[in-house]
């Protein structure tokens, strides 16, 4: 059972055209899908933006269906010149950098003490084929020089969203194996990012299917399932 988390229908409404035995189901509150994909079976959740609403997505998944791993993509926006719009991206490494206890306990920004770490390390494994970075998460579309700066240089990200970090912490609580592939719809300094994010939202999603179907065959190998 493949188990994929995306925030908006933007996302997946390409990738929907590409699958067999699509049923429409609610989770909650929650619009998802099951499926097969390249003849496995799959459920699709649309989480809704923001880390709550993707931790929430993700931790019913878990609980409902026991997938053998999650796959959370999406949009994102780069933080620096070393992303190109659309550009899809594996990410090795994430963290939620407006989680800030430095001023109270002295630790780094997006320290988390229950797991004693900034980032979360999802797998890589069978995503040969992309390129790699890493991810920033917050609850606020990321636009200001000032969260740019935190991301570059504080918790040494490149890319930014608004759930990757919270799926992480999610799949890390309940040992299901997380892949997080992003494509970019902006980066930072190129024009205001909201201006860049509706221009390049509907492409970005129309690429997807191909990535995805490739990453999904990829890492059902790698995992031999």
């Amino acid at each position: 059972m493949i188990g994929i988390v995306v925030a908006l229908p933007a996302e997946i409404n390409a990738l929907l055209q590409k699958v067999e035995n699509l049923n429409k189901i609610a989770i909650a509150d929650k619009t998802a899908y099951t499926c097969k994909i390249l003849g496995r079976d799959a459920v699709i959740i649309i989480s809704g933006i923001g880390k709550v609403n993707s931790a929430l997505s993700t931790q019913l998944l878990i609980d409902k269906f026991s997938p053998d791993f999650i796959l959370n993509f999406g949009t994102c926006g780069g933080m620096n010149n070393s992303v190109e719009i659309l550009h899809y991206y594996a990410i090795d490494k994430c963290c939620q950098f407006d989680f800030d206890l430095s001023k109270l306990d002295n630790v780094p920004l997006g320290y988390i003490q229950d797991y004693d770490r900034v980032h979360f390390t999802p797998s890589v494994n069978g995503l040969e084929f992309l390129e790699k970075s890493s991810l920033a998460s917050a609850d606020r579309f990321i636009c200001s020089d000032v969260d740019v700066d935190l991301i570059n240089n504080q918790v040494n990200c490149s890319l930014g969203d608004m759930e990757g970090g919270a799926i992480a912490q999610v799949c890390t609580s309940n040992s299901v194996p997380l892949y997080i592939i992003k494509g970019i719809s902006d980066v930072h300094g190129r024009g205001t990012a909201q201006a860049q994010f509706f221009a390049n939202l509907k492409q970005v999603g129309e690429g997807f299917p191909a990535v995805i179907l490739r990453a999904i065959e990829s890492i059902c190998k790698a995992k031999n399932i």
